[in-house]
């Protein structure tokens, strides 16, 4: 998982890169879900979530494109 710091931005981009680092970023996201509310982790939580989403679009059109080849 790479997280990288803009300059314009408070908050981090953060890119999964392998199934791995999508199953810690879905445990830390469970982990700042069950502590208290706070700020700071609201915008690590934001980029966890957002990236968790690219993940798994990405995935879903990578299957996709395998089902066209194989099928």
């Amino acid at each position: 998982m790479t997280a990288v710091h803009e300059l314009t931005l408070k908050a981090p981009t953060i890119c999964l890169t392998c199934h791995e680092e999508y199953r810690c970023a879905l445990q830390r996201v469970g982990e700042i879900e069950d502590a208290k509310p706070n700020p700071a982790k609201d915008l690590e939580l934001a980029a966890l979530r957002g990236a968790i989403r690219d993940y798994e679009v990405r995935n879903q059109r990578l299957r996709m494109i395998g089902t066209r080849i194989t099928g």
